[in-house]
């Protein structure tokens, strides 16, 4: 009787043990050599392997989206991409109207020299108050984004309920990322002149291997975001003499809500 509960007992630690092993042992999700790291881990159910599929899918270079009203996971190769899309946007109402600030990024592989922003403003019945447009630089490299704003003047804002972006792209180009550094960037205000605009200037820096390319339109943009990272004001400006290592830059800005933080961007063909 003893020998039976001996050996009962070391079956039951060798199962425990194998099934504490196993447990330790994660399971790797490996794509050409290359493991893949998720923050939800693969899982065994029923002897099938269940894996993230966000995760394998943006590996793999696909575009993942949940359609909610649908219930779909909705995977779409790059090919059939638009070239851009909008990362996020935001309404600010103002004494003349509204205006849309947002940014766009380029998820395409290539890089344009002619973009359009064509923004459908919709009411909550889903009806277009009006149409606005706006151009991005030229010059945004696959990977890079660029801030916008849409302006209108007609007094609707209480009716703005959505947005619908479309972003055409032409005129392929080859270049690569511009490589700048941001000096001496400051706010004033003119105080001979009495208005709200806030005036940023600051030196814009090439690296040694920026010199290499050249600048066709340079423009620097600017965003301020207030304390929970929402953009509140935007402002561009082209530099017409850039072909140093050095240049300036001065930015109006109109008066807007108050901000936190700032970003500045530099693009050029």
């Amino acid at each position: 009787m003893r020998k039976v509960l001996i050996g009962v007992m070391l079956g039951m630690l060798l199962a425990f043990a194998g099934m504490a092993f196993s447990e330790e042992i994660p399971i790797k999700i490996m794509l050409d050599g290359r493991e893949i790291y998720t923050d939800t881990p693969p899982q065994i159910i029923n002897d099938r392997t269940f894996v993230p599929i966000r995760v394998i899918s943006e590996a793999l270079g696909l575009h993942v989206e949940w359609d909610q009203e649908a219930r779909a996971v909705v995977l779409t190769s790059p090919e059939n991409l638009p070239p851009f899309s909008i990362v996020s946007y935001e309404k600010i109402n103002s004494e003349y109207g509204y205006y849309i600030l947002g940014e766009a990024k380029n998820q395409s592989k290539k890089t344009f020299a002619d973009v359009e922003i064509k923004a459908d403003i919709l009411d909550p019945a889903g009806n277009v108050i009006e149409t606005l447009t706006t151009d991005l630089p030229a010059g945004i490299t696959p990977g890079e984004s660029a801030y916008f704003k849409l302006r209108s003047y007609s007094k609707q804002e209480y009716l703005v309920s959505d947005v619908s972006f479309n972003i055409s792209a032409k005129d392929e180009i080859s270049i690569t990322p511009v490589e700048v550094t941001f000096n001496d960037v400051r706010f004033t205000r003119d105080p001979n002149i009495y208005n709200d605009f806030l005036y940023v200037t600051g030196e814009v820096e090439r690296s040694d291997r920026d010199l290499k390319r050249e600048y066709k339109n340079p423009v620097i943009q600017i965003g301020l975001f207030d304390s929970s990272g929402r953009m509140v004001n935007f402002g561009e400006r082209h530099i017409d003499d850039f072909k140093s290592k050095y240049g300036e830059f001065k930015i109006t800005l109109e008066k807007g809500p108050a901000y936190k933080t700032y970003e500045l961007k530099c693009f050029s063909d």
